[in-house]
């Protein structure tokens, strides 16, 4: 447990708040979900609507996003100001999570679930932590968050260019999370 000592705990952002917007997803607390589109555009647009409806009737207040995208695109683009985000890159930094240290990320995305059992996480970039580790492995770093999703009121959202994989890794994926299919652009 050495490993998971250097950090002291996820951090955790206040709601989104004052946008005074409507949900228009209606994504079920305690499941994962499986987006097929590129680029994450649908993954985005329901992560910052779930947060800023909360206080609405909804529940999920609080999020984490983990990106290939670095954080001040992503709080430019999307106008989270509160909201943790966590680069996946190979540089050292503050928020920064290495794309082959899965076990720090799986700590991360763990930790939040159990501090924020109501709360939502955006995992983007599942290619490029693919394309640094063993399919198997990101598979089965998945699925141990999903485990917790599961046993709470959390959401998590994993956008996925279907390009980048096989029908069988793709089937892998969603055998235990729901699969929202989207567009994808040509590129």
């Amino acid at each position: 447990m050495g490993l998971f000592q250097k950090r002291t705990g996820v951090k955790v952002g206040g709601g989104e708040s004052g946008l005074g917007i409507t949900r228009k997803y209606n994504l079920l607390p305690g499941r994962s979900y499986v987006v097929e589109e590129s680029p994450p555009d649908i993954s985005f647009d329901a992560f910052v609507n779930i947060l800023s409806s909360a206080g609405q009737g909804a529940e999920t207040s609080v999020g984490l996003a983990v990106s290939r995208q670095h954080p001040d695109l992503i709080r430019q683009k999307y106008g989270l100001e509160k909201t943790p985000i966590y680069w996946l890159a190979t540089r050292a930094g503050q928020d920064v999570i290495s794309p082959t240290n899965l076990g720090i990320l799986t700590h991360t995305m763990i930790q939040f679930v159990e501090a924020n059992p109501s709360g939502i996480i955006l995992l983007d970039g599942i290619e490029y932590l693919v394309s640094n580790n063993d399919f198997n492995k990101v598979l089965r770093m998945i699925d141990q968050v999903n485990d917790h999703i599961s046993q709470s009121k959390a959401i998590m959202i994993i956008p996925v260019d279907p390009r980048a994989f096989e029908q069988k890794e793709l089937a892998l994926l969603e055998r235990n999370m729901e699969k929202i299919a989207s567009r994808t652009k040509p590129g």
